[in-house]
Parts: C-alpha cells; sequence; structure tokens
C-alpha cells in the first residue's frame, strides 16, 4: 500500500473515533425520575424554583447555594449548584441544570436561567394602567 492510502485511512478512522466519542456526549432532556435511576451519567433537567427554597451564604461559601426544584413531571428534588448565585434568580420562569444525583442532592455542574420577557411586563404594566397592547414575541 501507498504511504498516502495508509495515512488516508488512520485519518478515516480518527474522524470515526472522534465522532462516536462526541455522540457520547449529546444527551437529551430527562426528568429527576430518570436522573435518579442512573446516577452514573450526567442529566440535563428542565424544570421551575419551588418559591421560599433558597439557601445562599456568601460569607461561608460564595460559590455553592441550594434551592429545591421541581420537575417538569412535578417531581421537587434539592439541587446544590456549585457556582454563585445568579442576579434575579428568584426571577425565573424557567431554569435548565446539567448534573446528576449525589448523596440524595442533585449536584448542578451548569444552569441557564430564562428570564422573564421584557413584553409580559410591560403588557402586565398596560393591562394595570387600562391600556391594551399585544407584543408578539
Amino acid at each position: 500500500m501507498k504511504k498516502t492510502s495508509i495515512l488516508f485511512l488512520i485519518l478515516i478512522a480518527a474522524a470515526i473515533g472522534i465522532l462516536i466519542t462526541m455522540l457520547g456526549d449529546f444527551n437529551t432532556y430527562s426528568d429527576f425520575e430518570t436522573a435518579l435511576s442512573s446516577p452514573d451519567r450526567t442529566h440535563t433537567v428542565i424544570g421551575q424554583l419551588v418559591p421560599g427554597t433558597t439557601e445562599y451564604d456568601p460569607t461561608t461559601d460564595a460559590n455553592k447555594f441550594s434551592f429545591v426544584m421541581k420537575d417538569e413531571k412535578g417531581l421537587e428534588k434539592k439541587v446544590v449548584s456549585l457556582s454563585e448565585k445568579p442576579q434575579d434568580f428568584e426571577r425565573s420562569e424557567q431554569i435548565l441544570i446539567k448534573g446528576s444525583f449525589e448523596k440524595g442532592a442533585f449536584i448542578a455542574s451548569s444552569m441557564q436561567l430564562k428570564c422573564p420577557s421584557k413584553y409580559q411586563d410591560q403588557a402586565i404594566q398596560n393591562s394595570k394602567n387600562g391600556t391594551q397592547v399585544e407584543y408578539y414575541p
């Protein structure tokens, strides 16, 4: 075999290996029940904050806070985030967390918040003033 053919085959094998490795990292959204059943995997869970359950003490540990979240199926679990508490965290409509269960709590390695739309705030304000305005997202 020619050297170029061998090099080409090695490059194809490496590309296939990279693709297979990347496919293992793609995950779909799950719920707490699924995450509990396989704690060795990283899961992405969408839910809402249960009001009044946020625990954050920046004097003790500024990069850690906890809260209770209700997933889309209604199951509530304690979540521990290993990052600082985001601004306006309590106002978020939805929370997307990635992580896994350890010692009875979901340990979130990353988190994204869906904040309320500014158009919804304006519509609420206008309805209080007696004006009706429709906004299209």
